[in-house]
């Protein structure tokens, strides 16, 4: 591992290999059933404009490189500033090696697989995939600088890192079991998939798709709303916000029509999530606060607890939602704009944390210098930013449709998995009414947060637990909400972190002596 392999050789390399993989894509014959524009699938049209705009790119970063020294001088030293942390160093080699063992995996499967749905869809991946194989391979050298760094490195995390990868390993060893799994497979006695619980046309998975394919046929979700006088009932209703039905109906229109092969697409998204919580809650207990024990303890617990098995098992899209709000409570305050927009890709994917908005509100006011209110209002948009542009469209196609969908959450019966009701059930509360024992408590947690007597994973942990405790409407899926984040508030409350500290990376400076 030594310097001769610069970003420069990494451009080019990409850029020839990128040249290959197009000539490829172009290269395999057509599916006459499939054919959409210029004798080509609408599938591989996607495939060729995505890989001819990182053709563009990755020419204009090599053009630049060549010709512009002060340009590339500055890219190498940002590059460098960055993998001289050790966190980061954790984060690029996890990610550079999952992706290249994950893309020969794919490439094997694709090459092998006698699938004819799979080799429909492989063979025209398999293009991209051979890029980014090579990509993510050759970047292990741009990311070790030197060969003192690389073994300074793995002389002192060495032991973590190898621990890391066996534990993701073995969740996605756990998780992909599980997906072949069947309820008479494990529930001999039929105590736990009474009344077929686990039916997949009963989860809120096929609702998603349901709404994806009345998109692809110019309906809008949210209409239904308005054929009813009361919308206290949430089953028949789009009460999410529009990314997942948006998505749900792209990758329909690509070609995934059938339930069980666009669920096969999904399911590897969630798992790909689902290890990316694991990473995160491994991450900050051992960067942050040097504890590889509790590392472990977190990364294993999450991996395997009985409410992530379940999950996965009923394919909800909760652990997309939770990665993003775990980022973003990781990256704030020093990294606010990346936070924040993470907070919002998490609201719009699912919005159990809608009840945090005023928490990010408070932290917002207490970071801007001098309380700025322009600041203090852009921050606020940006945090708005991601739910009101996924939703601006539907809003435009029928407002009232849109909001008195959204507005079932607030206001639905009581209900829970558990039998198990809330306060306000006891209390013969519904509606608004019903939600004031929760607010109350939220309330108490916001103004600690606002007189700085909590840290933000202990705010966040505490606002989820009560939200699972007080809210009307108790699901299975509530309970992986408050977990990921009770490890964080641990460390937050128990721990001391270490002096050199850099939200998502520290533990300190690699000693390359």
């Amino acid at each position: 591992m030594n310097r001769r392999f610069t970003l420069q050789t990494y451009l080019y390399a990409a850029l020839i290999e990128g040249m290959i993989a197009l000539l490829w894509l172009l290269l395999i014959p057509s599916d006459p059933k499939s054919v959409w524009l210029f004798g080509i699938s609408k599938f591989r049209l996607i495939l060729l404009m995505a890989m001819i705009l990182l053709l563009i790119v990755t020419s204009t970063l090599t053009y630049k490189a060549k010709k512009d020294p002060r340009w590339y001088q500055k890219a190498t030293q940002k590059i460098d500033g960055i993998f001289t942390q050790e966190g980061h160093l954790t984060t690029g080699t996890v990610l550079t090696l999952s992706g290249f063992l994950s893309g020969i995996y794919f490439l094997y499967t694709a090459f092998t697989t006698t699938d004819l749905f799979l080799q429909g869809y492989f063979t025209r991946l398999a293009p991209f995939m051979f890029w980014f194989t090579l990509m993510c391979g050759q970047a292990v050298p741009v990311i070790f600088k030197d060969r003192e760094v690389f073994k300074g490195y793995f002389r002192s995390h060495g032991i973590a890192v190898l621990v890391l990868f066996m534990i993701l390993i073995s969740g996605l060893a756990m998780h992909s079991y599980l997906w072949e799994l069947q309820p008479e497979d494990w529930d001999q006695h039929t105590m736990f998939n009474q009344d077929n619980k686990f039916d997949l046309e009963r989860q809120d998975i096929f609702a998603i798709f349901i709404e994806g394919d009345r998109l692809q046929q110019g309906i809008n979700p949210y209409q239904r709303s308005l054929d009813f006088d009361t919308v206290e009932w949430n089953q028949i209703f789009a009460t999410y916000l529009p990314i997942s039905y948006t998505l749900a109906w792209l990758t329909q229109e690509i070609g995934l029509e059938d339930f069980i092969q666009w669920l096969g697409f999904w399911r590897a998204i969630f798992l790909i999530a689902n290890l990316g919580i694991a990473y995160l809650l491994f991450y900050v207990p051992y960067h942050r606060y040097n504890n590889l024990a509790l590392a472990v303890i977190a990364g294993v617990f999450w991996l395997f607890n009985r409410w992530t098995l379940h999950m996965t098992m009923i394919y909800h899209i909760d652990f997309i939602a939770i990665f993003f709000l775990l980022l973003s409570l990781i990256l704030w305050p020093r990294h606010k704009i990346i936070s924040l927009l993470a907070f919002g890709l998490s609201l719009s994917v699912k919005h159990i944390a809608m009840f945090m908005i005023p928490l990010f509100i408070i932290w917002i006011w207490q970071s801007v210098k001098n309380r700025s209110i322009k600041q203090f209002v852009q921050l606020n948009l940006v945090m708005a930013s991601v739910p009101l542009i996924v939703s601006a469209p539907f809003l435009i196609w029928n407002a009232e449709g849109f909001v008195k969908s959204i507005f079932v959450s607030a206001i639905r019966i009581s209900e829970s998995h558990f039998g198990a009701p809330a306060i306000d059930t006891l209390l013969g509360l519904s509606g608004i009414p019903a939600k004031l024992p929760m607010l109350a408590m939220m309330g108490l947690i916001f103004l600690a947060a606002w007189a700085k007597k909590i840290k933000v994973f202990t705010a966040a942990f505490l606002i989820l637990l009560i939200f699972v405790d007080f809210n009307s409407v108790l699901f299975r899926q509530y309970m992986t909400w408050v977990f990921p984040v009770l490890p964080l508030a641990i460390c937050e409350t128990m721990l001391t972190p270490n002096k050199v500290s850099n939200d998502l990376t520290t533990r300190g400076q690699v000693n390359s002596k």
